[in-house]
C-alpha cells in the first residue's frame, strides 16, 4: 500500500540516491522507485562543494517525485559518519526498591545518560553496547531485560549527534518539496543493525565501509558503535594512483580498474591490458598499483586500532574484519588481498536481498530497513497507547 512506503535519501561520498521502498514478504524489501546522481562528494573533512551537494539532492528528489503518484509526508535522511559526533558513556540507574524492568526504565536510563553527555546539537539516535541489572551479567538486547527484577539498571550507551550544518543544508535542499518531517538516521549504525549483527551478534566487531572518496572504520560492540573514524581514501585514490603511474586519463584509469582482479594470480603468459589507442600495460604492473592502494586502506585500519587499543587483537579477537561499500564491488579481489595483507579473516557484508545483494547497496537498504522498523515500532506503540522517543 502507498501509505506504507517510506522515502530514503542515501548520501555517499560520491553519489546521492533517493528511493521509495516498502516492506515485502519474508523480511524482504520492495523498491518502488530509485534515482541516483553523482556529485562532487565529501572527504573526511566535509563536503567539497556545499552548493553542489544541495543541488544534487534537489535533482534526485525532483527526478523521482515528478513521476510518483503517492503521498510522502516524511523523508528519512542517512547521515554519513563525517557528519556524526559519537558519544559513549557508562550510566547507572538505581531504584528505591526491587522492581520489574520496563521499556520506560530503559528510556529513563538513556535520558539520564544524554544529560551527562551534555553534547550540543541534534541527537538523532541512541543505542546500547550492553545492559546490566544487579549482578546478573550483561544483556546485549533491550528485550532480554523486560520482566527481569532488579534494584539497578545500567548500561554502556551510545549517542549519535548530527552536525547542525549538515542538517541545515539537507533541510534547505528539501524545502521546496514540503515534506512534513525530515528524520535523520546514522548511516553506519543502520548498516550495523541490518547486516552485521545478524552475522556477529556478540563481542567486538570491526567493520570497514570502503567508499569512493572516503572510507569509514567502525568498532562495534552489541548494538553500539564504540569508536569510529572516517578518512579520505578509497576507490578514487586507487584511480588516482593509476592515472599517475601509467599517465592515463581518469576515464581510462576507471576502465583499467574495472577490468582488473587482484585476487587472480598473474601468469607469465597473461595478455597485457590494451587501451583504445593500442597502448599495452602488463597486468602485473596494474595489480601492483591496485594492491598498493588496498594496502593503504589496511595501514589506516591498523593505525586506527593502534591509536584506540593497546592490543588490536582485543577487537579483532575473532580474527574477522567485515567490509562493505561500493569499493568492494569496484575493487575486485579486495577481500582476498586484505585477507593476505592483514592475516585476518575478511568477510564481505552485503544485503540479503535478491537483485540488490551487492555491497554497494548496503547503506541505502540498511537505511530503508531502519526507517521501516521505526515506523512499525511507532505504529505498535500507538496501538498500545505507549510513548517512546
Amino acid at each position: 500500500m502507498k501509505n506504507e512506503r517510506v522515502a530514503i535519501l542515501d548520501i555517499r561520498s560520491f553519489e546521492i540516491t533517493f528511493l521509495i521502498g516498502a516492506k515485502g514478504f519474508n523480511s524482504s524489501y520492495v523498491i518502488c522507485g530509485e534515482e541516483t546522481e553523482e556529485y562532487e562528494g565529501y572527504s573526511a573533512d566535509g563536503f567539497l562543494d556545499e552548493a553542489a551537494f544541495e543541488s544534487a539532492v534537489r535533482s534526485v528528489v525532483f527526478s523521482l517525485l515528478k513521476t510518483y503518484r503517492g503521498k510522502l509526508d516524511k523523508i528519512y535522511v542517512g547521515t554519513p559518519s563525517p557528519f556524526i559526533r559519537l558519544r559513549t558513556i557508562g550510566q547507572n540507574l538505581p531504584f528505591s526498591k526491587r522492581r520489574r524492568i520496563s521499556a520506560a526504565d530503559v528510556e529513563t536510563l538513556f535520558d539520564y545518560g544524554q544529560t551527562e553527555v551534555a553534547e550540543s546539537g541534534k541527537c538523532i539516535r541512541r543505542s546500547a553496547m550492553y545492559y546490566a541489572i544487579g549482578n546478573n551479567g550483561r544483556y546485549l538486547s533491550e528485550e532480554e531485560l523486560y520482566g527481569a527484577h532488579s534494584t539497578t539498571l545500567s548500561g554502556g550507551l551510545c549517542y549519535y549527534f548530527a552536525d547542525e550544518r549538515f542538517c541545515e543544508m539537507v533541510k534547505n535542499a528539501l524545502k521546496e518539496f514540503h515534506f512534513g518531517e525530515v528524520v535523520f538516521l546514522p548511516t553506519t549504525l543502520a548498516q550495523v543493525e541490518y547486516m552485521l549483527l545478524k552475522r556477529q551478534p556478540t563481542g567486538y566487531a570491526v567493520m570497514m565501509d570502503v567508499g569512493y572518496l572516503a572510507s569509514t572504520i567502525s568498532v562495534v560492540y552489541g548494538d553500539g558503535i564504540v569508536h569510529e573514524k572516517t578518512f579520505t581514501g578509497g576507490v578514487a585514490e586507487i584511480i588516482y594512483y593509476l592515472t599517475k603511474r601509467f599517465e592515463v586519463e581518469t576515464e581510462e584509469a576507471e576502465n583499467i580498474l574495472a577490468c582488473s582482479n587482484i585476487a587472480v594470480g598473474v601468469k607469465q603468459t597473461e595478455e597485457p591490458w590494451t587501451g583504445e589507442d593500442g597502448e599495452k600495460i602488463p597486468v602485473n604492473l596494474i595489480n601492483d598499483v591496485i594492491e598498493y592502494g588496498v594496502d593503504q586502506l589496511c595501514d589506516k585500519l591498523f593505525r586506527f586500532l593502534d591509536e584506540r587499543y593497546k592490543n588490536r587483537d582485543e577487537v579483532l579477537s575473532n580474527n574477522t574484519l567485515w567490509i562493505t561499500g561500493e569499493g568492494i564491488d569496484k575493487i575486485r579481489g579486495i577481500a582476498d588481498h586484505m585477507r593476505k595483507r592483514l592475516d585476518k579473516n575478511v568477510k564481505v557484508l552485503s544485503p540479503d536481498l535478491a537483485y540488490n545483494d551487492k555491497p554497494s547497496q548496503s547503506s541505502r537498504l540498511a537505511l530503508l530497513a531502519m526507517a521501516i522498523s521505526d515506523k512499525q515500532k511507532k505504529k505498535r506503540l500507538k496501538l498500545l497507547g505507549g510513548k517512546r522517543k
